[in-house]
């Protein structure tokens, strides 16, 4: 197997990533360990009913539960890291043990912060323990691997198709979104979760660990978008997380054409929807433009939008010819 190749170094970096996330609850419950050990009881609250505790365990106990359930997740995201050929499917060992680790590292946190509060109050805590059970869907997409692993080269730009249609694909990253990515995720930490384990949970610090996620996991989303024009139409998906864009159908456009777009005049970056119609804005620049027979548009930012174009009308015109 050739793994000196861009496809396969990529794929193998991504994979590194996403067993790196798998370990980050257990490093998060570590420093928690570190910075706050002595002011801890020796028991923790484990089980609510309603506002009054109900349970509690020795603190070293939970401790050591927690950082051997979060420790066995990060080593198996390692294991399908790096012996690729353990797993067939290396993703869905990134999701579960990805979900596992931040759950055991959210329930110490909950019950390592509740004691800050002097009724020992949950309150809106619970909702962690929820969010946490989706965190798995970071590193699944990370470590999801499009291209091959054996070294193959991707087709790239125009493809023929089995049936000897013409297709066009590119995969794009947008730098704004990495950006946003980063800074998001950076507030969540230093603003959210690091306050709620220094000085307890407050509507503040809890409030930013809500919004801040689901922020990076948006952003995430649409950092990296692969476009493709087939026989199918005009279509834009997350390479990150599978998610589609946006879809128009080959029969659904009455004219393509490229125009330079800038992301102010359509109100920003992202999915936009406005009087105009509707853009997928990664970046200023070249884009796709479709117009449907209503006269709505709906554009895609892309380098390569010319040729994206000169494909789409081949397509129309062949379409017109077959009917």
């Amino acid at each position: 197997m050739n793994d000196d190749t861009p496809a396969a170094r990529t794929g193998l970096v991504r994979m590194w990533a996403a067993a790196a996330l798998v370990t980050l609850p257990l490093i998060i419950i570590g420093w928690s360990l570190l910075v706050s050990w002595n002011s801890l009881p020796d028991d923790l609250p484990t089980q609510w009913s309603g506002k009054v505790v109900v349970s509690w365990v020795p603190t070293l106990w939970f401790a050591v539960v927690v950082v051997l359930i979060a420790g066995v997740a990060a080593a198996f995201a390692w294991q399908a890291a790096v012996s690729r050929h353990s797993y067939q499917r290396h993703d869905r060992v990134f999701l579960i043990s990805g979900s596992i680790a931040a759950v055991a590292a959210t329930a110490w946190l909950i019950s390592a912060t509740v004691v800050h509060d002097h009724d020992h109050e949950i309150g809106i805590a619970i909702l962690f323990a929820f969010a946490a059970m989706l965190y798995g869907l970071i590193p699944f997409a990370i470590g999801r691997t499009d291209f091959p692993m054996t070294g193959e080269p991707q087709p790239t730009g125009l493809d023929a198709e089995p049936t000897g249609t013409v297709a066009w694909s590119q995969t794009q990253v947008a730098p704004i979104f990495v950006w946003a990515t980063v800074a998001s995720g950076v507030v969540a930490i230093a603003f959210g979760f690091v306050p709620m384990i220094l000085i307890g949970i407050q509507v503040t610090n809890s409030s930013i660990a809500i919004v801040a996620p689901i922020l990076t996991v948006i952003f995430f989303a649409t950092m990296r978008v692969h476009v493709t024009v087939d026989q199918r139409g005009l279509r834009a998906r997350s390479a990150t997380v599978g998610v589609r864009l946006v879809s128009v159908r080959l029969e659904a456009i009455s004219s393509a054409s490229v125009t330079i777009l800038e992301p102010l005049r359509w109100g920003g970056w992202g999915y936009r929807v406005g009087p105009r119609g509707k853009a997928l804005v990664l970046r200023s620049g070249p884009a796709i433009v479709v117009t449907l027979p209503n006269g709505a548009d709906v554009a895609v930012t892309t380098p390569d939008a010319e040729q994206a174009v000169s494909v789409l009308q081949a397509l129309k015109h062949r379409q017109g010819d077959s009917n």
